[in-house]
Formats: C-alpha cells, sequence, structure tokens
C-alpha cells in the first residue's frame, strides 16, 4: 500500500469552492470597503477599461459697450474641452500554502466532516479565499490616496494610481496652477516650535479664505476640506497658542473646526479626515462627488482561483485577481484646489505587526519633554509613542529654563521592533547641576484633548 502523504493531491474540490464562492467573494472587496468609500465621499463605478468625461468650459468677459459704427470685433474661444479619464489596472493577489502548514490543532473539523491528510482537502481553503479577500480590500483602502502605478511593482502602493497620482499628473501637465486658484502654496502645517507660533493655523484659514467664492458657498454642495489628523492636531496645537495670548482657553478639536470655518468665511466647510489619506499636510478643498473610485473585478476570467501548479502536491496557489482606478472628476477652481505639499501612505493593513514604538528616558530634570519632529504631541520621560510606521524620525527636545536641551537624535523605526533612547539635560552656566525646576517652565499641552474627530 502506498504512503497516503505520497497521495496526490485532489484539487477539484477547492476549485468547486472558489467557483461556488466566486460571487460572493467578487462583492467582498466593496463591502469591505464600504465604511471608507462612505467616509471619503467616494463615487464608486465599474469600469471595464477605461472611462472618460468632458468638461466644457466657457469663456467670459465678452461683454462691452455696443455703439453704432463702434469697429466689431470677435470674442474668440468662447468655448474649451478638458477630459478626465478613469483607467483601471490589473492587480493581483497571489500565495502558496502547503496543506501541511495546519494540523487539527488549528481546524479539526470543515463542513461538519473531520479533517485528515488522507483527503488531501485543504483544511483552511474557504478561510485562506476570505482572508486573502479582505487583506486585499485593505490593501487598497490604504493605497487609494497616494498608490503609483507601476507594473513592476511589489506591493499595494504601486498597484493603481491613486488620487495624489492622478492629481499630480495633472498638475505637472499644467492644469493647476496659482493663476487658475485650484493650486496654493501654503508650506507644511508642522507643529508650532514655542507658543508664538501659530503659522500652521493661520495658513490653513489663508488656504480654505482665499477659495474661489463658488467654492465656498453652498450653492452645489457644501464644500469638503481633506486633511490629515496629523494636520488637524498640528493647527490645533498652533490656535491654542493664539488664543492662548487672549484667554486662558483650551479648544477642543470641534472647537478648532469652528473657528477655522468662522476665521476663513466658510460656514458651511465639512471636514473629512481619514487614514486612508496617509501621512503629511497635503489639503484639498472641494465640492461634494468629485473623487471616483473606479473597480472591475471580472478583469481575470475568475476573481479567486484555487490552483495545483507545484511538483510538491501538498502545494497549493490561491489566486486572486483584479483592477483598480481612481480619478478627480473636475478640477475647476469652483470645484476644487489643492496645496503644494504630499502624503506618504500609511500601511494599517493585516494583523501582523507592522508598526514600531519609541521610548526616551531623561535625565537632568523632571521639566524636559521629547517630541518627533513635526508633531505636535509631547512625552515626558519614560512615556512611548506606539503605532509608529517604519520609516526615519527625529527626535527633539523642549527648552527648560536653566538646562541645556539635550541634541536631536535620528532613529530608524522598523516594524514590530521597540526603540529605547536616553537623553539627559545639563545644567546652563555651570551652576553645579542648578536647581530642578520640576514642572515649573510652562503646563505640557502636548497629550491633553486629543479627543476623537467625527465632524
Amino acid at each position: 500500500m502506498s504512503d497516503p502523504i505520497q497521495k496526490p493531491i485532489d484539487v477539484s474540490g477547492l476549485q468547486i469552492t472558489a467557483k461556488k464562492f466566486d460571487k460572493t467573494l467578487r462583492m467582498l472587496p466593496a463591502f469591505m470597503l464600504e465604511d471608507a468609500i462612505r467616509s471619503l465621499r467616494l463615487n464608486v463605478q465599474r469600469v471595464p477599461i477605461k472611462n472618460v468625461l468632458t468638461h466644457q468650459r466657457r469663456r467670459a468677459g465678452g461683454t462691452h459697450a455696443y455703439a453704432p459704427g463702434n469697429e466689431i470685433t470677435n470674442f474668440n474661444n468662447i468655448i474649451s474641452y478638458e477630459h478626465s479619464e478613469l483607467m483601471v489596472h490589473e492587480t493581483v493577489f497571489n500565495t502558496k500554502d502547503n496543506i501541511h502548514n495546519y494540523d487539527n490543532v488549528d481546524v479539526q473539523y470543515l463542513g461538519g466532516k473531520p479533517v485528515d491528510d488522507v483527503e488531501k482537502r485543504h483544511p483552511m481553503e474557504f478561510q485562506v479565499l476570505k482572508a486573502m479577500v479582505k487583506s486585499h480590500a485593505e490593501d487598497i483602502m490604504f493605497a487609494l490616496f497616494p498608490a503609483a502605478r507601476q507594473d513592476n511593482g511589489s506591493s499595494p502602493a504601486t498597484a493603481f494610481n491613486g488620487f495624489y497620482t492622478n492629481i499630480d499628473i495633472l498638475i505637472a501637465d499644467g492644469h493647476f496652477s496659482a493663476a487658475r486658484g485650484n493650486y496654493a502654496p501654503t508650506g507644511a502645517f508642522e507643529a508650532p516650535v514655542d507658543t508664538n507660533d501659530f503659522s500652521a493655523y493661520e495658513n490653513l484659514v489663508e488656504f480654505i479664505g482665499s477659495a474661489h467664492p463658488m467654492l465656498k458657498s453652498p450653492i452645489g454642495g457644501n464644500p469638503i476640506l481633506y486633511i490629515t489628523e496629523l494636520t488637524l492636531k498640528n493647527v490645533r496645537a498652533a490656535l491654542r497658542n493664539k488664543l492662548g495670548k487672549i484667554y486662558a482657553g483650551y479648544p477642543t478639536m470641534q472647537e478648532t473646526l469652528e473657528h477655522l470655518r468662522e476665521d476663513a468665511l466658510c460656514q458651511t466647510l465639512e471636514f473629512v479626515t481619514h487614514v486612508a489619506l496617509g501621512q503629511g499636510h497635503r489639503v484639498m478643498m472641494c465640492k461634494p462627488g468629485l473623487f471616483d473610485f473606479g473597480w472591475n473585478t471580472d478583469a481575470a476570467s475568475s476573481f479567486v482561483q484555487v490552483r495545483n501548479i507545484y511538483e510538491d502536491p501538498n502545494e497549493v496557489q490561491f489566486w486572486l485577481q483584479s483592477a483598480y482606478g481612481t480619478r478627480l472628476r473636475d478640477w475647476h477652481e469652483k470645484v476644487f484646489r489643492i496645496n503644494d505639499q504630499t502624503n506618504s501612505i500609511l500601511d494599517l493593513s493585516g494583523d501582523y505587526c507592522q508598526t514600531g514604538s519609541v521610548k526616551v528616558d531623561i535625565t537632568g530634570t523632571t521639566a524636559g519633554r521629547w517630541f518627533l519632529n513635526g508633531s505636535a504631541s509631547k512625552r515626558s520621560s519614560g512615556q512611548m509613542i506606539l503605532g509608529l510606521a517604519p520609516g526615519n524620525y527625529t527626535i527633539k527636545f523642549d527648552a527648560v529654563a536653566g538646562f541645556t536641551a539635550p541634541d536631536d537624535i535620528s532613529i530608524t523605526v522598523e516594524a514590530g521592533k521597540d526603540i529605547s533612547k536616553s537623553a539627559a539635560y545639563t545644567a546652563a552656566g555651570g551652576n553645579g547641576g542648578g536647581e530642578d525646576l520640576g514642572e515649573q517652565g510652562g503646563e505640557d499641552l502636548g497629550d491633553q484633548g486629543d479627543e476623537g474627530l467625527n465632524p
């Protein structure tokens, strides 16, 4: 009798499973993305390959005085056209799995039947397919805005062109400019460097307030400001500095939004912030309904497939193929404007740890505070910052009267790893260590009032 372990794997059942559940799985990405689509105010459109919108632009200013005998001059080019294209690009999510990666400790029954090695059925067949589709949907969500298509790319960030990439192409092609009013340089909305720094707040007020009157108007729908959480926190910190010069107020996030509406003379402005926007200082102001998300799960002969294509009879390939794309429907200054900043992708998909943490122990004074460059949130000695995306950061330190702050510390955050650093404040002027100022030198406002945003 032959060894049952060497029995060729029977993938017919797996192929039937993929076919049976294909319609269900085909709709799962849209279902998984539903909350993000709703929060981000996106239009969803099924696109086989490409869809093109044509915008007719009309020229104004041709009205002038008429009197008999006056020379007649024609007003040329009263109509022009601009085109907005939505093209989907094919993506794939595939994995190879060995049926022996699971045992009866993981799964003892499948469909009510005991799992054994004789049948050669993958004990997690549908679970693997479902997990793939869920992870795929999350990958798409976090790539919606920052992704830039590369045919040989190997990550969600290169799977298709996201909204930012399509907008950057339009900018490069001359469709955006300060003269047209749909492009407004603001610089980065950095965290205040001291209590006299209000620039992040004032720059955002200027960006909103200087928009076209039709964009600021509720006619055609309330204007929307797309803004990252980081930018909002820095803007709020700057407003706290500004109001602190007038009264001892401590505005919440909701109060900050009301101040922005009031000072920018845009009372109906709505705010949208979402992790899919990434991390950075790019802001976009627009009318509702300008962002199209195109998808086509019919891009392959079958959205999900299960195949045995390996010499090892226990190896199974799970294959998911679809196509996605994005489009900004219109970029006229009456309906859209953007600033000069960029955002990077923020990947929080899946359940494996993809972020890191950092902790700093401070000696020399209990008044010392540390923070990451660009962040308004400050920490005391021994406190941690969690959930940091992998990358390079700079640790900075607050000024404390009577002490010299430690030098900046450069760190590289890696997924799943904790970083611990030490830093010492030294007494200024050689006063033998000086008096420990404790909590003197001002109240630390960094971590207070970080309530969630629900505009």
